[in-house]
C-alpha cells in the first residue's frame, strides 16, 4: 500500500510540473513578445522623427534656392515682381532653420550644421540685401556678383544641406536595420529557446514516466513469479495427498505397486512404468508393472545387485534419468499398437534411510525438473508404505504359524484323549502338556499385543520422522537459493560495474597520455594512479566472478597436456623482478623425478600458483622465496611456495582460506587486500581434483602446498598437504639475470620455440583451435619448417617480436582480439612488417587482409592440398629476391621521381604511360604491387581498375592510387573496392608512397638506407587516419559517450552520437558522411544487435564498417556479433590500444597531405 501511495504522489508531481512548466512558458512567452512590440514602436517613432528631419530639410533647402533665384531674377530684369518669391520666402526661412535646429538638438553633429547654415544664409542674405539696394540705386552689380562672394556663400550652404541631409538618411537606415536585426534575432533565439526548452520538458516528462512504468511493471512480474511458485508447490502437495490416499488401506505389495504405478504414470503423463522391492535376499523383485508390450512383461523379473541401473540406482540412492533411449530397449503397449518411449526416470524409494525398492518411468517426452522433484518427494511415503505391507505381511505369517501350532496341539490332544483309557499316567502328562500349550497360547497373545503396539508407536515415529525431513528438505532448498541468489546478485553487480569502469579507465589513461601536454609531471602521476587503482579493481571484480562461477558450478576446466617446466619458468620470469625489488632472493627448484606434463587447467593453475607467489613476495621483507616441484608417493605433482615472511599464527591457519578472511583483519593492518586470493585458489584447486594446505610459524615464515593428479583426474582421497618445517636456511643465491626486452609468454602448446633457430626456417601460427593448430604444426614439421603455435592474439603477438619468424599462419577470429588486429599491428611494427603473413580462416575478409598486407587467404575448412600451397605462397614470397612493381605515370617527370624514390637493388620497375600498356604487363607476368595515376590518356584510372577486375590476369597485385586531384566521397567509395591505400599527391606524400610500396614488397626496414628510414619514421609520426572521419558512437551510457567522444575527438575525428538502435538508424539517414559505426550490443528501446541486423538491410551501407563493443568476449557473444552483421568486436573494459588499431583495420586509408 505504501508503494502504490509513493507512487501516485509521483504521480501528481510529474503531472504537476508537466502542467505548471508550459503554462510558465506562455507567460514567459507574452512577457517577450510584449518586450519586443514596445521596442519596434520606440524605433519606429525614430524613424518617423528621421523622415520628418529629412523633409523639413529639403523644404528649408528648397527656399533657400528660391530667395537665390528671386535675388538673380532681380538683378537681371530689375523688375520688382521677383522680389516676391525672395520676400516671401527670407521669414520662412529662418523659422524652417528654427524648427530644424530643434528636430536635431539631440544630435551635436546635426546641431552644429544647423548652426552654420544659419550663420552662411544670415550672411548670404546681407549679401543680398547690399545688391538689391545697389541694384535699385542704379549701381554697378556686375562686379559683386563676379567677385564670387554670393556663389561661394550659395555653395557652401548647399554643401551644408547635403551633409545634413546624408547624416540623416544614414540615421534613417541604421535604424531600419537594427530594427530589423533586432527583431530578426529576438525571435530566432526565443523561438530556439522554446525548441529546447519544450524538448528537455517533454525528454524529462517521459523519462519520468517510464521509471514510473517500469516500477508497476517489476511489482507485476514479481506477483507472477510468486504465484508461479505457489502454482508449482500446490502440484507437489496434490500429487502427494493423492498418493497417499490411494496407497491407504492396500495389505499386499502387488496392489501397493498398481496403484501407485497407476497415480504416478496418470500424474507425471509416463506412459510405462514397474516397481522393484527388495526381498529378505537382498534382490530386487518386480511386484508391479503398467503399459507394458506383451512380449516384455515377463523379462526382468528379478534384478540382482549391481547387473541393471535400478539397482546402481538404489545402491547410490539417486535419481536417475535416461535420455535418447537406444531402439528396443523397452517397449509401450496398447490396443492399437506399440511405441518406445524417449526418455526413462529411475527413482530409488527409501523409508528411514534404508532403501525399499526402486520405480522405474517411461516418458514419451521429456522429462521436467518437476517430476524429478515430485519423485524426491514422495519417494519416502512409497518406502513407508512397502515396509508397512512388509511388515503386515511378516504379522501375518506369525499368526499363521500360530495357529498352525494350534491345529497340530488338538491333534494331539485326540490322540491322548483315545489312549487315556490305557494309560492315565500318560494322559495326566498330557494335561500337565495341554496346560502349559494353553500358557504358551496366551504368552504369544500377549507378544502379538505388544507387536502391535510397537506398530502403532513405529508408525507415529515415522510420521515425526517424515515431517523432519520434510522441514530439513524446505531449509536446504533455502539456503540453496540464498547460495543461488548471492552467487547471481555477485555476478551481476561485478558485471554492471564493468560500464563505469570502463569510462573511467579511458579518461585515466587519456589523462596519463596527456598528449596534449597541458599537464604538469605530477597531474600525469595523479592520472597514472587513477588507472593502476581502476585496474586493480578490475582485477577485483574478476575475483568475485570466479568466486560466483564456482559457488554457482558454472566454471568451466580446459585439460591439456601441459609441460611442467615451462610453467615454472613462467612463474620465475614474471616473478624474478618483483623480488628483486624488494632485495629477495627468489629460487626454483624442479624435483628430476617430476613427469615432463601434466594434464590439468593451464590458466587456473597458473592462477593459483601466481596468488601464492605473489603472497610470498608481499607478505616477505627480507630473505627469500622459493618455489619446489617434486612428486608424492602417490604419485602426484606437488607444488611447493616456501617464503621467509611474517608468517601465519596456528589459530588463522584453516581461516585464511575463507572468502574476505585475512590473517590481520584490523582496521590498522599493515598489509592490504580483499582476502579472495586464497579462497579462490582452494576452490580451483578442488575442481582440479587436489589439495592446497599451509604450515606456518609466526616471524618464520610459511610454506604453501598444492598437490595435482597427475592425469587429472580427481581423487577420491588425494594426498594431504605435508606439514613441512618452516625455518628455511638463508643460502646465498645469484642474482636474476635481467628480463629480455620481449618477455616470451609460457606456451600454451607444446611447440619448437626451444629448438634452435638457426638454419631453419621458422614459421609462426596464431590459431585458436589447438586440433588445427596441431594440423599445421605437424605440416610444417613434414616441410622442414620449425614451427611456434599461438593460441591468442596476445601470444601471437609476442611470439613474433621475440622470435622473429619468416613467416606467419594467421586466424582472422581469436580469443581475446581480431586477426585483423594483430596483422595491422604486425605492420605497424618496423621489426616485424616485412613478415610475409598468410590467413587461414573461417570468417571471409580476404579483401580486408589482402589491402592490410596479407600475402593470401585461404578459407576453412582447408584440404590438406590446400594447406600444401599455403606453406608453398610463403616460401616463394620469403625467397623471392626480385621484387616487381608496376608503376603507370602518364607524366614523364612524375613517374622518373616515383621510379627514384622506390628503387633498389632487388626492386624492378616496369614504368608506363598508358592503361593499355599496364593492362598487358599485367597479362604477361605477376607483379607484387601496382602504383597507379587515376588521370591516364587512353581511360580514366577508375576504368583501368573495373577492366583489371573482370580480365582474366596473370594476378591482381595490391593497388596504391596516386593522384594529384581532390576526390568526391562517391569517388572514394568506387576506388576502396580495389585499393585501401590512396595517396593525394602533396609535399609530404613521397613519404606516404614509400611506406605503402615496402609493406606491399614486405621489404626490411632495418636494411634501407638510412634516409629512407628517416622518411618512414617521419611518415608514420603521423596519425593521420583519424583526421576528418565521421564515426558514430551508439552507446546509452554516458560516461562511456564522454569517454570515448573524447579519445576520439583527440586524435581529430568528427564524432556523432546515438543513444539506441532507433537513433542510430535516424543519424546514418541524417548524416550521409560517416564512415565507421561503434555499437554497443546492450540498449534499451532497440539492442546493438538488432540494430546492426537492420543497418545490413539497407543496401546502402553493405560496406559501412561496424564494431560491436560486447559486456565479455566469450566465444557466443563474438557469434552472435559477427552474424548481426558487425565486422569485428571489441570488450569492455575498452583497451585504447586496441580500439584504436581495429579503428585504422576498418577505416579505408585515405591520405591527404
Amino acid at each position: 500500500m505504501s508503494g502504490t501511495s509513493i507512487d501516485n504522489s509521483q504521480f501528481r508531481r510529474i503531472l504537476t510540473r508537466n502542467v505548471a512548466l508550459p503554462l510558465a512558458m506562455s507567460v514567459v512567452t507574452a512577457i517577450v513578445f510584449v518586450g519586443i512590440i514596445a521596442y519596434l514602436i520606440n524605433v519606429l517613432n525614430w524613424v518617423e522623427h528621421s523622415e520628418r528631419v529629412i523633409g523639413s530639410a529639403q523644404e528649408v533647402s528648397k527656399l533657400s534656392a528660391e530667395m537665390e533665384t528671386g535675388m538673380r531674377g532681380y538683378l537681371i530684369a530689375d523688375d520688382e515682381a521677383f522680389l516676391s518669391p525672395y520676400m516671401l520666402a527670407k521669414q520662412r526661412m529662418r523659422d524652417g532653420l528654427d524648427d530644424l535646429g530643434d528636430m536635431v538638438k539631440d544630435n551635436a553633429v546635426q546641431t552644429d550644421r544647423v548652426r552654420r547654415i544659419q550663420s552662411a544664409q544670415t550672411q548670404w542674405e546681407q549679401f543680398a540685401s547690399e545688391m538689391i539696394a545697389l541694384r535699385r540705386a542704379d549701381g554697378d552689380v556686375v562686379g559683386p556678383v563676379r567677385a564670387s562672394r554670393g556663389k561661394n556663400l550659395t555653395d557652401d550652404i548647399r554643401r551644408t544641406f547635403e551633409l545634413f541631409l546624408d547624416a540623416e538618411r544614414r540615421l534613417l537606415q541604421e535604424r531600419n536595420e537594427q530594427a530589423r536585426r533586432v527583431t530578426t534575432w529576438s525571435v530566432a533565439s526565443f523561438l530556439v529557446l522554446s525548441l529546447l526548452v519544450g524538448i528537455g520538458l517533454a525528454l524529462f516528462g517521459r523519462r519520468q514516466l517510464v521509471s514510473l512504468s517500469s516500477s508497476y511493471q517489476e511489482t507485476l512480474d514479481q506477483e507472477a513469479e510468486h504465484n508461479t511458485q505457489l502454482r508449482h508447490q500446490d502440484w507437489l502437495r496434490s500429487g502427494q495427498t493423492e498418493l497417499a490416499a490411494i496407497s491407504t488401506g492396500i495389505h499386499s505389495l502387488e496392489p501397493l505397486a498398481d496403484a501407485v504405478l497407476r497415480q504416478l504414470t496418470g500424474y507425471l503423463d509416463g506412459v510405462v512404468a514397474s516397481m522393484y522391492s527388495y526381498g529378505e535376499d537382498g534382490v530386487l523383485r518386480r511386484i508391479g508393472a503398467y503399459g507394458f508390450a506383451y512380449d516384455a512383461a515377463d523379462d526382468a523379473q528379478v534384478l540382482m545387485p549391481g547387473d541393471s541401473l535400478a539397482s546402481r540406482a538404489a545402491v547410490e540412492n539417486r535419481i536417475v534419468v535416461l535420455k535418447d533411449l537406444p531402439p528396443g530397449y523397452i517397449k509401450v503397449a496398447s490396443s492399437l499398437g506399440e511405441s518406445a518411449p524417449r526418455e526413462l526416470l529411475i527413482a530409488p524409494v527409501h523409508n528411514h534411510g534404508k532403501i525399499k525398492g526402486v520405480i522405474e518411468i517411461g516418458f514419451l517426452h521429456p522429462v521436467a525438473e518437476r517430476d524429478r522433484e515430485f519423485m524426491d518427494l514422495v519417494a519416502p511415503a512409497v518406502g513407508a508404505s512397502i515396509a508397512a505391507v512388509l511388515y503386515r505381511l511378516r504379522l501375518q505369517h506369525a499368526l499363521e504359524e500360530t495357529q498352525t501350532l494350534n491345529e497340530e496341539l488338538q491333534v494331539q490332544q485326540e490322540e491322548l484323549r483315545t489312549a487315556n483309557e490305557e494309560l492315565e499316567e500318560q494322559s495326566r502328562a498330557l494335561e500337565e502338556s495341554q496346560t502349559a500349550l494353553e500358557n504358551q497360547q496366551s504368552e504369544l497373545r500377549a507378544t502379538n499385543d505388544q507387536l502391535a503396539e510397537q506398530a502403532l508407536n513405529l508408525d507415529m515415529k515415522n510420521a515425526a520422522l517424515t515431517g523432519a525431513q520434510d522441514q530439513l528438505r524446505q531449509r536446504a532448498l533455502e539456503l540453496e537459493r540464498a547460495s543461488r541468489y548471492k552467487s547471481e546478485f555477485l555476478a551481476n553487480m561485478s558485471h554492471e560495474l564493468r560500464t563505469p569502469l570502463n569510462s573511467s579507465l579511458i579518461l585515466a589513461k587519456l589523462l596519463a597520455d596527456n598528449t596534449t601536454g597541458n599537464l604538469n609531471d605530477e597531474q600525469v602521476r595523479f592520472a597514472q594512479t587513477i588507472y593502476g587503482a581502476g585496474n586493480d579493481l578490475l582485477h577485483l571484480i574478476n575475483d568475485i566472478l570466479d568466486i560466483s562461477k564456482v559457488e554457482a558450478g558454472k566454471l568451466e576446466l580446459v585439460p591439456e597436456d601441459l609441460p611442467l617446466r615451462r610453467v615454472v619458468e613462467g612463474m620465475a620470469r614474471t616473478f624474478e623482478p618483483l623480488a628483486r625489488q624488494k632485495s629477495l632472493d627468489f629460487s626454483v627448484s624442479i624435483d628430476p623425478n617430476v613427469p615432463a606434463t601434466i594434464v590439468t587447467d593451464r590458466q587456473r593453475l597458473e592462477q593459483i600458483l601466481k596468488n601464492l607467489l605473489s603472497n610470498a613476495v608481499k607478505f616477505t621483507d627480507s630473505g627469500a622465496v622459493r618455489m619446489t616441484v617434486s612428486v608424492t608417493p602417490e604419485g602426484w605433482v606437488q607444488f611447493g611456495v616456501r617464503d621467509s615472511g611474517i608468517g601465519i599464527a596456528p589459530e588463522q591457519q584453516d581461516k585464511i582460506f575463507d572468502a574476505f578472511h585475512q590473517a590481520d583483519g584490523t582496521t590498522s593492518r599493515r598489509f592490504g587486500g580483499t582476502g579472495l586470493g586464497l579462497s579462490i585458489s582452494r576452490d580451483l584447486t578442488n575442481l582440479l581434483g587436489g589439495s592446497l594446505g599451509v604450515s606456518s610459524t609466526p616471524g618464520e615464515g610459511s610454506q604453501f602446498t598444492l598437490s595435482l593428479p597427475r592425469s587429472g583426474a580427481v581423487s577420491a582421497s588425494p594426498p594431504p598437504a605435508p606439514s613441512m618445517p618452516v625455518a628455511m636456511p638463508m643460502a646465498a643465491t645469484a642474482a636474476p639475470a635481467a628480463a629480455p626486452a620481449h618477455t616470451e609468454p609460457a606456451a600454451s602448446f607444446p611447440d619448437d620455440r626451444d629448438l634452435p633457430a638457426a638454419g631453419t626456417r621458422t614459421v609462426l601460427v596464431i590459431e585458436d583451435e589447438p586440433e588445427f593448430a596441431r594440423i599445421l604444426f605437424d605440416l610444417a614439421h613434414e616441410l622442414d619448417y620449425r614451427c611456434l603455435v599461438g593460441l591468442s592474439a596476445g601470444e601471437g603477438l609476442a611470439l613474433a617480436a621475440s622470435q622473429k619468424p619468416d613467416a606467419v599462419l594467421l586466424d582472422i577470429r581469436l580469443p581475446d582480439g581480431s586477426g585483423l588486429s594483430v596483422l595491422q599491428q604486425l605492420k605497424d611494427n618496423p621489426s616485424t612488417r616485412h613478415i610475409p603473413v598468410h590467413i587461414v580462416s573461417s570468417v571471409e575478409n580476404g579483401g580486408e587482409a589482402l589491402h592490410l598486407g596479407a600475402i593470401g587467404y585461404a578459407l576453412k575448412p582447408a584440404s590438406r592440398e590446400d594447406l600444401e600451397e599455403v606453406f608453398r605462397k610463403l616460401q616463394e614470397k620469403s625467397s623471392q629476391k626480385i621484387k616487381r612493381v608496376l608503376l603507370v605515370e602518364d607524366d614523364e617527370r612524375q613517374r622518373e621521381s616515383v621510379v627514384r624514390l622506390i628503387a633498389d637493388a632487388d626492386v624492378e620497375i616496369n614504368a608506363v604511360g598508358t592503361a593499355g600498356e599496364a593492362l598487358a604487363l599485367l597479362h604477361q607476368q605477376i607483379f607484387d604491387c601496382m602504383i597507379i595515376d587515376l588521370k591516364l590518356p587512353d581511360m580514366q584510372g577508375r576504368e583501368l581498375l573495373e577492366r583489371m577486375s573482370h580480365e582474366e590476369l596473370c594476378s591482381f597485385p595490391p593497388v596504391i592510387v596516386y593522384t594529384g586531384r581532390n576526390l568526391t566521397r562517391d569517388e572514394e567509395a568506387e576506388l576502396l573496392k580495389y585499393s585501401r591505400s590512396i595517396i593525394i599527391k602533396g609535399a609530404r606524400s613521397p613519404e606516404r608512397l614509400l611506406d605503402e610500396v615496402t609493406l606491399f614488397l614486405h621489404k626490411v626496414e632495418s636494411e634501407l638506407s638510412s634516409e629512407r628510414q628517416t622518411m618512414l619514421k617521419a611518415v608514420r609520426g603521423r596519425d593521420r587516419v583519424f583526421e576528418g572521419r565521421t564515426i558514430l558512437l551508439v552507446d546509452d551510457d554516458v560516461r562511456n559517450v564522454f569517454a570515448l567522444t573524447s579519445a576520439l575527438e583527440s586524435r581529430g575525428a568528427k564524432v556523432e552520437v546515438g543513444r539506441n538502435g532507433f537513433e542510430a538508424i535516424a543519424k546514418l539517414d541524417e548524416v550521409a558522411s560517416i564512415d565507421l559505426v561503434l555499437m554497443d550490443v546492450m540498449m534499451p528501446g532497440m539492442d546493438g544487435l538488432e540494430a546492426m541486423r537492420r543497418i545490413r538491410a539497407d543496401g546502402r551501407f553493405d560496406r559501412l564498417p561496424m564494431i560491436a563493443i560486447t559486456a565479455k568476449a566469450m566465444k557466443d557473444d563474438q557469434e552472435q556479433c559477427l552474424a548481426a552483421g558487425a565486422n569485428d568486436y571489441l570488450a569492455k573494459p575498452i583497451d585504447l590500444g586496441r580500439l584504436y588499431s581495429l579503428l585504422r583495420v576498418w577505416m579505408p586509408t585515405l591520405e591527404r597531405i
